[in-house]
C-alpha cells in the first residue's frame, strides 16, 4: 500500500488538533473515579452513600451547565468555550488538592471535594461541546459525523486512559501521592491544554439573518433523537455501574475484562464504521445500533456464563458506540447554524440524564428482582429505543412538504 494512502486526511489531521482538549478533559474527568469515594470514606470516615454522592455530583454539573455553554458557543464563540471549560477543570484539580489541608474537618473537606467535583462536571460540557462544535467550525458541517464520532472516541479513549491513571496515582505514598497527584497532574493537564487552545485561531460564531431560536424550541426539536440517545445509554448505564456487582454476586473474576470488552468494542467500532452513517444514514444506523445494543444486553441476562456475559459486555459496547454522531448528526440539523450550540448541548443532556438517573432506577429493579431483570430491564430500554427511532425514520422519509396553490 502507497505510505500516502496511511496517512491521515487534511480533514482527519485538523480534527485532531482541536480534539485533544476533550481528550484532556475526559482523561481529568476519569482519574479520580476510584480514588474520590475511597478518599471520602476511608480518609473523611463517610458512609457509602456519601462516597458515591461525592463522584455522582459531577453529573449534576455537567447537567446544570449544558444550556449555558450551548448558548455562550453560539453567542460568543467555541473556542472560549474550550478555553473557560479546561480553565474550570484546572480550578475542579485545586480545589481537590484544597481538601487535603481540611482532613481534620471532615465536613469542610467534604465541601471542597464536591466544589472540584462540580467543577470537574461543568468543564465537561463546556469543553466537550466546545469542542465539537469548534471542529465543526474548522473543517464544516459536511464533515460533522466525523468531528463527532473523533469526540466521541476521545471521550471514552481519555476515561480509558484517566481511571487505571488514577488507581496507579492513588497508590503512591506520602502527600504528593493519593488524591493529591490526581488533583496535581489534573490541574497541569487542564492548564497546559487551556494555555494550548488560546494560541488556536477563533472562529466566530456564524453570523445569521434569522433570529436565534429559544431554549425551549430548540430543545422540542432534538427532544425525538435526544429520546432515543437516553434510551441506548441506560444500556450503557448497567454496564457502567453494575457490571463490577454482577462479577463480586457470581463469585466470578474479570470484571475490568468485560469492561474493557465494552470500552474497546465501542472504539473499534468507531473506527471501522464511522463513514456508515453518511452512507446510510442516522436513523438506520442509530436502529442497527440498538438492536446489537439489545441482543448484548439479552445475552448478559439469559446466558448467567462469564463468556457469555463478556460476550454480551462487546456486543453492548458495539451497539452503543455509533449512537451519539448517528442520532447527533440529525439533532444539529434540526436547527441553522446559529443554534448548533444550544441543540448539541440539549442532544448531550440526554446522556446525562439517563447516566444519572440509570444508577438508581436498575439498582431499585436489581434490589427487588435481581441481576436477571436489571439487565433484561436495560434490554427493554433499549428495545423501546429501537420502535422511536424506527417511528422517526419512517417519519423522516414520508414527511410531506405542503406548498401554496
Amino acid at each position: 500500500m502507497p505510505i500516502n494512502h496511511l496517512k491521515p486526511s487534511p480533514v482527519t489531521t485538523k480534527i485532531l488538533a482541536a480534539v485533544i482538549f476533550n481528550l484532556i478533559c475526559y482523561i481529568n474527568v476519569g482519574m479520580p473515579f476510584a480514588a474520590v469515594p475511597l478518599y471520602v470514606h476511608q480518609q473523611l470516615g463517610y458512609n457509602s452513600v456519601v462516597a458515591g454522592m461525592a463522584v455522582s455530583i459531577a453529573y449534576i454539573g455537567t447537567f446544570l451547565s449544558r444550556p449555558g455553554a450551548g448558548k455562550w458557543i453560539d453567542t460568543k464563540g467555541a473556542k472560549s468555550s474550550v478555553v473557560i471549560g479546561l480553565i474550570v477543570s484546572a480550578c475542579g484539580g485545586l480545589f481537590t488538592l484544597g481538601s487535603s489541608f481540611f482532613i481534620a474537618q471532615p465536613l469542610t473537606a467534604l465541601f471542597i471535594i464536591i466544589l472540584g467535583r462540580f467543577c470537574m462536571g461543568a468543564s465537561e460540557s463546556w469543553a466537550s461541546t466546545g469542542t465539537n462544535l469548534w471542529n465543526i467550525s474548522r473543517v464544516g458541517v459536511e464533515n460533522a459525523t466525523q468531528v463527532i464520532s473523533w469526540n466521541g472516541v476521545t471521550s471514552y479513549g481519555g476515561m480509558a486512559i484517566g481511571a487505571p491513571l488514577g488507581i496507579f496515582l492513588s497508590r503512591l505514598p506520602g502527600f504528593w501521592g493519593g488524591l493529591n497527584s490526581i488533583a496535581i497532574l489534573t490541574t497541569i493537564l487542564a492548564a497546559a491544554g487551556a494555555l494550548l487552545a488560546s494560541t488556536y485561531q477563533n472562529i466566530p460564531p456564524t453570523p445569521s439573518s434569522e433570529p436565534r431560536l429559544s431554549f425551549t424550541k430548540v430543545f422540542m426539536r432534538v427532544l425525538p433523537t435526544g429520546a432515543g440517545l437516553g434510551l441506548a445509554t441506560i444500556g450503557f448505564g448497567s454496564i457502567q455501574a453494575f457490571m463490577a456487582l454482577y462479577f463480586v454476586f457470581n463469585n466470578w473474576n474479570g470484571s475490568a475484562y468485560a469492561i474493557s470488552l465494552f470500552g474497546g468494542c465501542f472504539v473499534l467500532i468507531r473506527f471501522i464504521f464511522k463513514s456508515s452513517i453518511d452512507r446510510y444514514g442516522g436513523y438506520i444506523v442509530a436502529i442497527v445500533s440498538l438492536c446489537v445494543e439489545t441482543f448484548g444486553l439479552c445475552l448478559i441476562a439469559f446466558t448467567h456464563s462469564i463468556i457469555g456475559t463478556y460476550i454480551g459486555a462487546g456486543l453492548t459496547g458495539c451497539g452503543f458506540s455509533l449512537m451519539y454522531p448517528a442520532l447527533g448528526i440529525i439533532a444539529i440539523s434540526t436547527v441553522g447554524a446559529e443554534n448548533r450550540g444550544s441543540a448539541l448541548a440539549f442532544f448531550s443532556l440526554f446522556l446525562d440524564i439517563a447516566l444519572f438517573i440509570a444508577g438508581p432506577l436498575l439498582g431499585f429493579i436489581h434490589l427487588h428482582w435481581g441481576y436477571y431483570w436489571l439487565f433484561l430491564s436495560s434490554a427493554v430500554f433499549t428495545c423501546a429505543g429501537i420502535i422511536l427511532t424506527s417511528i422517526l425514520h419512517y417519519q423522516s422519509k414520508h414527511r410531506t412538504i405542503v406548498t401554496p396553490n
